[in-house]
């Protein structure tokens, strides 16, 4: 069958990132109830040589969030919690919990931290066992700002939102969400993920590079909870996403609040702005996972991916294909190619760049290869794809040495997601 003009576009678009190794899932593209384009490409088990269908089932991460937000609402439409509950209501012995209301944990204003923050939440995600151990920790150190007063993304918001819909409905997250929003919308594909039950076609996650490709690390999913802790389907996720739109679980009134609470984030919802064209969506990321699902009112357009590879450039294929859909012309990403590290290169690259006083990129060998390390941050390898050209794992822009002055790099410019440079330390 005939590809349109703009089935070969998405097409070649994908390709070129799949022979980049940067794309392994499903992509659905939806006009209406009319399909632009549906695709699924590579592996759910890449041992077994188990392709993607358009049944497997993918973990969603974040993307959880507007779930865990609807389920809030549908509590709120039955009468047996208000968003102006402060959390004290369901957490007295939390710090500060008075200040904190319903909405603010829905929309990322409450001021707690995410548990991402704390440096050693990598190694807590493999051993925590229970919600409230993440609680915990963050309530020790809980608040970036007072609530109220910014926007600013938290995970651990929404593990008390979840913790909240527990306390409220008197069932657990996962059967809270089956019989509230599941069996009504016949979500077949979608469910929770725990470390207990076997889920079937549900692909194996991996974590990949330009190098090398791994099994994606073990988690407990307790740890993301009502945060991140959902599987679905590129088809289940358009369900979803039609019937939040069309209002089929909540009246129009309060579905119109969900988008207009915040130029931000809504309910669940993050609001998003493509060349003057309103956009809602949210992305998703976990362990060996990777996704993206977004609604263009205008045009009624839905886009959706989810892969089984967290190297993923999910804001990149998120903001290219909306800009596709809306008839901008895009262009494929440039062929890569890894390259052997020299010792030439790393002369240019090795040293200290200053983003900001206090905040400083330290550039070092270790074992043959490049690493680069912000103050506080975690440490990420460089992969050269030429002398001066260089990618990151997991993180969306390239990084170029550039103004070279007896051979070393005086300046470290990084292109993508993130646009900025970093002028080298002259210790």
């Amino acid at each position: 069958m005939e590809l349109t003009s703009f089935q070969r576009k998405a097409d070649n678009y994908i390709k070129a990132h799949i022979s980049n190794g940067k794309f392994n899932g499903n992509l659905l593209i939806m006009k209406g109830d009319s399909v632009l384009y549906s695709r699924c490409y590579g592996w759910a088990n890449r041992q077994f040589k188990i392709s993607n269908t358009d049944s497997t089932r993918f973990l969603i991460g974040s993307i959880t969030k507007t779930f865990t937000a609807l389920a809030i609402l549908l509590l709120e439409k039955e009468g047996l919690l208000q968003l102006t509950d402060s959390l004290s209501t369901y957490f007295p012995h939390f710090p500060r919990s008075e200040e904190v209301n319903i909405q603010q944990l829905l929309t990322h204003r409450s001021g707690i931290k995410d548990y991402h923050e704390f440096p050693d939440w990598r190694e807590k995600g493999r051993l925590i066992q229970s919600p409230f151990e993440t609680l915990n920790d963050v309530s020790c150190d809980p608040f970036l700002f007072n609530p109220g007063e910014h926007f600013s993304y938290s995970n651990t918001g929404y593990i008390l939102l979840g913790l909240i819909i527990e306390q409220v409905s008197g069932l657990s997250f996962e059967d809270y969400i089956q019989q509230a929003i599941l069996n009504p919308l016949n979500l077949k594909n979608t469910g929770i993920i725990t470390n207990d039950k076997w889920v079937a076609n549900l692909a194996s996650g991996y974590s990949t590079n330009p190098r090398e490709i791994h099994i994606a690390d073990y988690i407990h999913y307790n740890q993301p909870f009502s945060s991140g802790n959902m599987y679905s389907s590129t088809k289940d996720l358009f369900y979803f996403c039609k019937a939040v739109m069309e209002a089929s679980l909540l009246d129009s009134v309060k579905t119109r609040e969900i988008f207009e609470v915040s130029e931000t984030y809504g309910y669940g919802w993050g609001i998003r702005n493509y060349t003057n064209t309103l956009a809602y969506g949210h992305h998703g990321a976990m362990n060996g996972f990777s996704g993206s699902m977004t609604y263009i009112p205008e045009g009624k357009y839905f886009i959706c991916f989810l892969t089984n590879d967290d190297h993923t450039p999910k804001y990149s294929l998120a903001n290219d294909l909306a800009s596709l859909v809306l008839g901008e012309e895009i262009q494929n990403p440039p062929s890569t190619s890894l390259i052997e590290l020299t010792d030439k290169m790393k002369v240019v690259a090795i040293g200290d760049y200053l983003i900001k006083f206090g905040d400083t990129l330290h550039i070092n060998e270790k074992a043959g290869r490049l690493y680069m390390k912000e103050t506080g941050q975690e440490e990420h390898e460089l992969f050269p794809y030429s002398e001066r050209n260089y990618s990151m794992s997991l993180l969306e822009f390239q990084l170029y040495f550039s103004n070279l002055k007896e051979g070393k790099a005086q300046s470290l410019q990084f292109i993508g997601k993130a646009e900025m440079t970093a002028e080298r330390v002259q210790l």
